[in-house]
């Protein structure tokens, strides 16, 4: 059957004239370019893509996909409105490689199809807020779903649902509201267990943005911790 769907694909990007790469292919350069936005080498170009769905309902109408071992140039931003793909699906597409304010991406795009529902979701990319708050390194993670450990946020934009994050290494920026309701993720002061998201770049600017409520996790108080742990404790008395 795998064998049967890898032909399928070719003959399909074949008939369609987009030549199948991997995201990984599209989205790694060394070249800044002239406005430092890391433009890939491929704009400009049709090409077919094969991912697994990690974020939908982009504010500017679109979703990201991510090719199954997740890292460092492996995610993208499909734009299409008229999308019908769900977190998680494992779908073949083909499009132009474009870029949106400084952001890859593929648009144009002349078709979708699902190869597999509900697939899992490959797990974020653990960094650093010092590896986001560098130009040059955060340019790897964009579009890639990543995580963020032991943070603590600060300086919150209310217009703009941004607050700043800080794990000692650094100052990044995370943004709510990007996906959705822009009430689903209230990031405000405070300390976090947790922080994953899609990076996005907009306006010279990266930023790492919630999906849902559960990629944001926020420490406990301690008293909670301690009353909870003296429960447990009371069970094996």
């Amino acid at each position: 059957m795998q064998k049967l769907l890898i032909m399928l694909c070719l003959i399909a990007s074949l008939s369609t004239g987009a030549w199948a790469i991997s995201i990984y292919d599209i989205q790694f350069t060394t070249n800044p370019g002239s406005d430092g936005t890391y433009p890939s080498k491929y704009v400009g170009k049709s090409v077919s893509l094969e991912g697994i769905v990690t974020a939908t309902n982009y504010r500017n109408g679109g979703y990201f996909i991510s090719e199954a071992l997740n890292g460092a140039w492996r995610g993208i931003l499909i734009l299409d409105r008229n999308a019908r793909v769900k977190q998680g699906d494992r779908i073949y597409v083909s499009g132009s490689v474009t870029e949106t304010y400084g952001m890859t991406c593929l648009q144009d795009i002349i078709q979708t199809r699902v190869l597999e529902s509900s697939s899992f979701i490959p797990r974020p990319i653990i960094l650093t807020t010092g590896q986001l708050s560098s130009a040059a390194e955060a340019e790897a993670y964009e579009g890639v779903y990543v995580k963020l450990m032991n943070a603590t946020a600060f300086g919150t934009k209310a217009l703009k649902n941004k607050v700043n994050v800080t794990d000692g290494s650094g100052t990044c920026v995370v943004q709510s509201g990007v996906f959705g309701d822009r009430e689903t993720v209230n990031t405000a002061s405070g300390t976090y267990s947790s922080i994953s998201g899609i990076v996005l770049y907009s306006y010279s600017e990266f930023t790492l943005s919630p999906i849902s409520a559960n990629d944001v996790v926020k420490n406990q108080p301690t008293s909670v911790q301690s009353r909870s742990w003296g429960k447990i404790k009371s069970i094996y008395k």
